[in-house]
């Protein structure tokens, strides 16, 4: 986009509208991409560009930098070509000077490391010690301000708060244990279709933030809220943007720095899932009857009483 005004013209009397049009197009994440190609043919035709050698290869890699055709790259929404060599370059141009000396340089990249790690940790400070504040009454907001980093959580609550003021349901279907809602979006003139699953609570939405940018939108939220659900699902926090997401040291049951990583990792692994299965069960209680509950509790207890004796041994320890 930057070479756009040498490759068109800045003298020509209609760049501004021109410009205007093609950012309207290239940067709208709402777009889709049949749509986008109609209109880029639509503003080439009346501005004369379709037979410029440049905008035409430019059209040609398309799949490579336009939002409408990225939309089903995970995380694309959070990627640029050149994003990570410019962030550390600039970053760095901070610390280095081009007349210094080997040894000079060695110093300055201790002393740009150092930064980094003092940011990190106050930010992993704050994280921890401090809460964000909540501006709506849902309780998956709450959650969100839990699990997400400041920063992120941001983000996440603009999207609560759009989803209380934004949507309305235009239409329901049901079939294959799965709900699709038409969701009406006032604030972008859209209609947009959530397929919801109530047994594992699983959504998707075809706007596709979560998987352009790792956070739900305003449409999936507005359809949680709606059945009840109180926390984000599991599966829908991208442990990117977690407040924990740095690695931490492992430790074995001795409470020692464990050394087989990947032991340690298959069961924390499967810690997950068997957490994950627990909360999905017990949110499928949700409006079922007394005996179903009384059932699962029972089994857990059964469970637990076979796994006393194992640990009999260690309690006489």
């Amino acid at each position: 986009m930057n070479k756009v005004p040498s490759k068109y013209g800045v003298t020509r009397e209609d760049y501004s509208e021109f410009v205007k049009k093609l950012n309207a197009i290239i940067w709208d994440e709402d777009i889709e991409a049949a749509e986008f190609d109609a209109k880029w043919e639509e503003i080439g035709r009346e501005h004369t560009v379709n037979n410029i050698d440049w905008f035409k290869e430019m059209y040609a890699k398309k799949n490579q930098w336009v939002m409408a055709h990225c939309r089903d790259l995970d995380m694309g929404g959070v990627m640029r070509t050149t994003q990570r060599s410019e962030s550390e370059n600039c970053f760095f141009k901070r610390f280095e000077s081009k007349l210094g000396t080997l040894v000079e340089f060695s110093l300055r990249f201790d002393s740009a490391m150092d930064q980094q790690r003092h940011t990190q940790k106050k930010l992993d400070n704050g994280n921890k010690h401090t809460s964000p504040q909540i501006s709506t009454h849902l309780a998956i907001e709450v959650h969100g301000a839990q699990v997400y980093s400041h920063k992120v959580f941001e983000e996440f609550q603009e999207e609560v708060k759009y989803s209380i003021d934004t949507c309305k349901s235009r239409g329901f279907s049901e079939g294959d244990s799965l709900e699709v809602t038409t969701v009406r979006d006032a604030n972008r003139d859209r209609n947009y279709h959530v397929t919801y699953c109530p047994v594992t609570f699983k959504a998707t939405c075809s706007c596709r933030m979560l998987e352009r940018k790792g956070i739900l939108c305003w449409h999936v939220i507005w359809i949680y809220s709606s059945n009840g659900l109180k926390t984000i699902p599991y599966g829908c926090v991208v442990n990117r943007w977690c407040k924990d997401a740095i690695r931490s040291k492992m430790f074995d049951c001795n409470g020692e720095a464990a050394e087989d990583v990947d032991i340690i990792d298959g069961k924390q692994i499967a810690m997950s899932v068997m957490w994950s299965e627990i909360h999905q069960t017990v949110g499928m209680l949700i409006g079922k009857c007394k005996a179903d509950v009384d059932n699962f509790s029972s089994l857990i207890r059964e469970f637990k009483e076979k796994l006393s004796p194992l640990r009999s041994p260690l309690n006489k320890q």
